[in-house]
């Protein structure tokens, strides 16, 4: 019998499906090597990973690589080539790391450039739906339109640090709304 922590609850819950277990991991921006807190997470969920495969239940394990962002574009004008080169080049190298330690591969790998027109449509959708807007050129997720926002950390939003980066649009509606 596994228990799995819940965050919502707090709570330890039993695992209780008999079929596949979905695990999905935010994985890097491929603009540099990878640093301890780019394999934090990856190890924490092989781990889980190897202990699901060994009480036999079937996993469907997604771990999605961000191959175009700002800093991708920033490195690629930094290193003179192209951004599917970067992205390209500091794939291969985490690739390389993952099999260095040791860590399971995933079902799936999927890059956000195989998803470009999904993604437009989904931020279309959310602003249409107020949950998101713009300011210049940038799109802004709205996080005051979630009234549980922070519940994972169990923390209310006024409770919450704002993220200012030093490139951060200070037209937001809030220091929290960050971009799509």
């Amino acid at each position: 019998m596994i228990k799995i922590f819940d965050s919502m609850s707090k709570t330890k819950k039993q695992l209780t499906t008999s079929k596949v277990v979905n695990l999905y991991l935010c994985g890097p921006t491929v603009y540099n090597y990878i640093h301890i807190g780019n394999i934090r997470p990856v190890i924490i969920i092989d781990v889980l990973h190897r202990l699901l495969i060994n009480e036999k239940y079937k996993i469907n394990y997604v771990h999605n690589i961000t191959d175009i962002d700002d800093k991708i574009i920033d490195q690629a004008k930094k290193e003179k080539i192209t951004e599917a080169k970067i992205s390209n080049k500091y794939f291969q190298a985490y690739l390389n790391d993952l099999k260095t330690l040791n860590i399971l591969l995933p079902t799936k790998m999927p890059r956000v450039t195989n998803y470009i027109s999904e993604n437009i449509k989904f931020i279309e959708s959310l602003i249409a739906l107020k949950n998101a807007y713009i300011v210049k050129n940038d799109v802004y997720f709205e996080v005051d339109k979630v009234s549980n926002y922070g519940a994972l950390a169990n923390k209310k939003l006024d409770e919450l640090i704002p993220n200012y980066r030093t490139n951060d649009n200070r037209e937001k509606k809030s220091p929290f709304d960050f971009a799509l």
